[in-house]
């Protein structure tokens, strides 16, 4: 995975915002300067979360209160950028090589990423950062039968909100309540276990999985992701001479901060290379499905939330590259 350089440090602190009860539940959230702050990227995403875990949540001060030399969220016009968690690949499936059927999973698509020019008052706001979605079961084969590996699961949405009015000033509506849906509904949602790659309005296609066609004889090989503001999507599994051999997992969707996660493949007879999982809202690489073995789908990239101060050179929202270079907040 490449993540873009940036070229000044975001640089924030924590400060205290007593005048307002907070509402009930936001009250034992962490501070996102101390708990979600990635300050090697320069962004808020999630840290250690657990495999269940839809998402994060924290709050961040906003103040124009002096105090210590350190630095602080100081009130102003910013530029913030928010991502959805990208979504996880499917699992590959056991070919049947006088069907037909079976093959490779198709990778997950990216996030949905959105860009807005907002105005920060003095107050609290909470970010809720979505996780990624987790990568799709293998097949599940007994004698006679054999069941399709599992779709991947869709990203969980990302918000910044007021605490104060309930505003959403970016992202989704009631990200903060949001739940996985079942493995029965998150299969009903996905359709056709063909390995077809993941796909959404404002994401990054996900790419298909390598399969052979329903007469046995023609291959359709693996595609990789669809890329995104210069990153490249997942490349798509190895295809082996072999032509029973061609159901390497599709590539994942590359986000605008992270390439999407490599499909999965068999480099050899029963040697296995999973697929990778996705970064900073891309897709997850789809698992192999081949004549011997099967795997899971890898899952996608966590969501992330970045601010920085907008200036007169980049105010504009079409900017796309200024508008990821965090410039130094001056007290």
């Amino acid at each position: 995975m490449r993540t873009p350089a940036f070229s000044a440090a975001l640089v924030c602190a924590i400060t205290l915002y007593g005048a307002t009860a907070l509402p009930v539940g936001a009250q034992t959230l962490p501070d996102c300067l101390t708990s979600n702050l990635d300050a090697d990227r320069h962004l808020f995403t999630l840290k250690n979360p657990a495999p269940s875990q839809p998402n994060q949540q924290c709050l961040l001060h906003v103040s124009a209160a002096s105090g210590e030399p350190a630095t602080q969220v100081r009130p102003g016009r910013y530029i913030i950028n928010l991502s959805d968690g990208g979504d996880g690949g499917a699992g590959g499936t056991l070919q049947d090589t006088l069907s037909g059927g079976g093959g490779g999973g198709g990778g997950g698509a990216s996030a949905r990423e959105l860009m807005r020019i907002v105005d920060l008052k003095e107050g609290v706001y909470k970010l809720t950062i979505g996780a990624g979605g987790p990568g799709g079961t293998p097949c599940i084969s007994t004698p006679g039968v054999v069941f399709s590996g599992g779709p991947g699961w869709l990203g969980s949405p990302s918000s910044l909100i007021n605490i104060a009015s309930g505003e959403v000033l970016i992202g989704t509506p009631a990200a903060d309540r949001y739940a996985r849906p079942s493995k029965r509904e998150n299969e009903k949602r996905a359709g056709n276990p063909d390995g077809h790659g993941g796909s959404g309005p404002g994401k990054s296609r996900g790419g298909d999985g390598g399969r052979l066609d329903v007469t046995g004889f023609q291959a359709d090989t693996p595609n990789p992701g669809a890329s995104r503001a210069g990153n490249a999507g997942g490349d798509a599994g190895t295809i082996e001479k072999d032509r029973r051999s061609v159901g390497g997992g599709g590539g994942g969707g590359a986000s605008t901060l992270a390439e999407g996660g490599d499909g999965g493949s068999e480099l050899a007879r029963h040697w296995v290379l999973p697929p990778e999982k996705g970064s900073l809202g891309s897709g997850g690489g789809g698992g192999e499905g081949t004549p011997f073995v099967c795997s899971a789908g890898a899952p996608g990239g966590n969501g992330f939330i970045a601010l920085r101060r907008a200036d007169a050179r980049s105010a504009d929202a079409s900017d796309q590259r200024s508008a990821w270079s965090p410039v130094r907040v001056i007290r």
